[in-house]
């Protein structure tokens, strides 16, 4: 394997960790032990190029942002103080983690040695929370039993648990090390003198016992144990939202749009926990967009109202920077009397929004946009499914309003042109499946399907899209500060990877072949590639060659929707970046000078902001993912030994990824566990017995019988039993 510059760059940009030594680096790439000194040149050359740094033998990418990385050295009174890794000195006014942790903060603008904490990274931790194993060791999910974050558990000290439990503890004093009384005198002395007695493993008691890994409480406080999730809110935060009136404010009313009349409404998820979007589609005037063009209006509930800046609530919020949903509850980044009542677009119910008018032509260009306070009064609120139906042309009973199936009608038509006009651009659309987690009454998984995307998903995010630009575009086009959605193109290395990949599988024309890839180009490999057996492995390889979105000061466009300018606008209940960008249009609206300084203010500390609600986004989608992946194990496994139909989704050095039919789980088929000897044929996605005329390939059917579902890992083993017959 070629271990190139780009390569490492890229496998350091997507690890969470700040700091991978060479060996995790080696396993990030899927690299060999013998390929080890050809990454140490590499990263020898990177740190001299100033693009990687080493800080006591592992590595990172130097920042490139306004963040700071140091270890908090002092707590009193509830602040902290915090040596950076350059030296400086910095002083925090709240911090919620003991002494020895290495945190990231974000320098005060205006304010010389004062940070606020963005999140700890590693370090001592003022609790634990593990799987108990029968060695005596708790470990956290999915890390290495040989992990320096596992803990050792005396058994007087195990509390009633069981090998198998996740339990809470505590750390106790940790000694340094044990001598076995003095050193003998004459050679023997000599012999160890130099020899230093080896640190003491870090100990532990049980303090909560939280029950068997698998079930649902104990699952979920070990993922939040691992993420560092915020559960509780301070009182403070609590109080604010409980003191919040439910009555409209006279004086909002009077100067917002009266929209009441209108037929907006709600389309979301039947599990949704908050509804803070609703649209409303109109013939749009004939000099704005022709004839047959549209009004799309798109009100966003206004909960910055409700969030004042700079109050308890409003500083929780940020320090979480997003809701994390999980199959069965969710954190939320604001308190439900806020997220689920006063701010939820609820049918019948008066709200004050932000609301966007955009004229839409009949080519899908969007000719015209207004920006208004208003106040809503929904008219419905609708779940996926049954809007599909109707925008299918179907009926449901579900949806009877004749005045609501008009709505959907012409949102289908309006997603549609859009989403035309998005392709014609370049926008890349991975239409990747996702698993749907069916809960059970007791919060166990029931089922597993894939989730669909249908019509009503598409035209709802189409309608997002337009608004986010349209707000975006507004606040650059009048010189206002805003925090974009910033998605740059993919490294050099990964675009060229990308090209190899797509021309051996025949899905570029002859220009994109012999050269550098563009947007456009791999929207119709992906395009070309629909219906076929590689049709899973380019979506998800075209993926992961982009690199990760972000949230940035400065307008650096996004590529993969190919718009110049691109923000979070729609979801300011459960993403911070979007109240954001509510306050700054807001003022922008109120025109004033008093107005005009805040916005200008707030733009000193968006840099900030973005870096650490980037890393907040994160960390929230690594936790949702563990928890959907721990919802799959615990659904397979009272399952081992049967056996199942399924589909080869993936091929890689370690074997087949195969995907269930019956239930949309992916599992690893080990090449290890293959009679006789494999090679693998990495260009062409298959293995091939040595010596004999088989091989296994990508979208081969084959019947597998599951072997081994390991909780504490994710891990989740087939074993091959035949190769099925294509159905013709």
């Amino acid at each position: 394997m070629d271990i190139s510059s780009e390569r490492v760059l890229r496998a350091l940009d997507r690890r969470q960790r700040p700091l991978l030594t060479s060996r995790a680096l080696l396993r990030a790439l899927g690299a060999e032990g013998e390929e080890a000194r050809a990454l140490t040149v590499v990263l020898r050359n990177l740190v001299r190029e100033g693009r990687v740094e080493r800080l006591g033998g592992r590595y990172r990418l130097v920042r490139d942002d306004v963040l700071v990385e140091g270890r908090l050295e002092r707590v009193r009174d509830g602040g902290g103080r915090v040596v950076a890794d350059d030296g400086s000195v910095w002083q925090l006014e709240s911090v919620d983690a003991p002494p020895g942790t290495r945190v990231l903060i974000e320098p005060r603008a205006g304010e010389p040695g004062r940070a606020d904490l963005v999140r700890a990274i590693g370090g001592p931790r003022a609790d634990f929370v593990g799987v108990l194993l029968p060695n005596g060791w708790a470990v956290p999910w999915r890390d290495d039993p040989r992990s320096s974050g596992a803990l050792r558990l005396p058994r007087t000290a195990w509390g009633g648990a069981q090998p198998g439990d996740v339990v809470r503890a505590e750390l106790v004093v940790e000694p340094r090390g044990r001598g076995r009384g003095r050193a003998r005198p004459g050679k023997e002395q000599a012999r160890r003198r130099d020899r230093r007695p080896a640190p003491a493993a870090p100990q532990g008691r049980v303090v909560e016992v939280l029950g068997p890994l698998g079930t649902p409480d104990a699952d979920f406080r070990a993922i939040v144990w691992r993420h560092r999730l915020p559960l509780e809110f301070p009182p403070a935060a609590e109080e604010e939202a409980k003191a919040q009136d439910a009555a409209l404010p006279a004086d909002a009313l009077a100067r917002s749009l009266d929209l009441r009349a209108q037929p907006f409404v709600t389309i979301d998820p039947a599990t949704a926990r908050d509804h803070d979007d609703a649209v409303f589609v109109e013939p749009a005037p004939a000099r704005a967009a022709g004839p047959a063009g549209w009004r799309l209006w798109v009100a966003i509930a206004d909960v910055a109202r409700f969030v004042p800046e700079g109050s308890a609530l409003d500083e929780e919020a940020r320090r979480r920077g997003n809701s994390v949903y999980f199959p069965d509850r969710a954190i939320p980044m604001l308190p439900e009397r806020l997220s689920g009542e006063l701010c939820s677009l609820r049918p019948g119910a008066d709200r004050l929004v932000l609301a966007v008018a955009m004229d839409v032509a009949r080519d899908g260009v969007v000719r015209h946009a207004g920006f208004h306070e208003a106040v809503i009064r929904s008219r419905a609120r609708l779940v996926y499914d049954d809007a599909a139906v109707v925008m299918d042309g179907g009926e449901t009973p579900a949806i009877r309003d004749p005045e609501v199936c008009e709505q959907l009608a012409r949102l289908a038509a309006v997603g549609k042109r859009l989403t035309a006009r998005r392709f014609a651009a370049g926008a890349i659309d991975f239409d990747l499946p996702g698993a749907e987690i069916v809960i059970g009454d007791e919060g166990r998984p029931t089922d597993i399907v894939e989730s669909p995307r249908t019509i009503a998903h598409r035209s709802i995010e189409e309608a997002m899209l337009a608004a986010n630009r349209a707000v975006a575009e507004h606040l650059l086009a009048r010189q206002v500060p805003a925090l974009f959605r910033v998605h740059e193109p993919p490294l050099p290395d990964a675009l060229e990877a990308l090209r190899e990949l797509l021309h051996s599988l025949g899905l570029l024309d002859a220009r994109a072949a012999g050269g550098v890839l563009e947007a456009h180009d791999i929207q119709r490999a992906v395009q070309r590639a629909v219906g076929r057996p590689e049709e899973r492995l380019v979506n998800s390889v075209a993926l992961r060659s982009l690199r990760q979105a972000r949230y940035d000061a400065v307008n650096r466009g996004h590529f993969a929707l190919a718009f110049d300018a691109y923000l979070h606008f729609t979801s300011p209940i459960r993403r911070y970046a979007d109240l954001v960008v509510h306050r700054q249009l807001r003022d922008l609206l109120d025109g004033s000078g008093a107005a005009r300084a805040r916005w200008q203010r707030r733009g000193e500390r968006l840099a900030g902001w973005g870096a650490a609600l980037s890393w907040r986004e994160r960390a929230a989608m690594e936790a949702e993912r563990d928890a959907v992946g721990l919802k799959k194990c615990v659904f397979l496994q009272d399952r081992v030994g049967e056996r199942f139909a399924a589909t080869v989704t993936r091929v890689s050095r370690y074997g087949l990824h195969v995907t269930l039919d019956p239930f949309f789980v992916e599992g690893l088929v080990p090449i290890r566990t293959l009679s006789g000897y494999w090679d693998f044929d990495e260009a062409r996605f298959a293995w091939v017995a040595r010596g004999r005329r088989e091989r296994l390939q990508l979208g081969d059917r084959v019947e597998v019988a599951l072997q081994r579902v390991e909780m504490l890992r994710g891990w989740i083993d087939f074993t091959l039993v035949r190769r099925l017959e294509l159905t013709p």
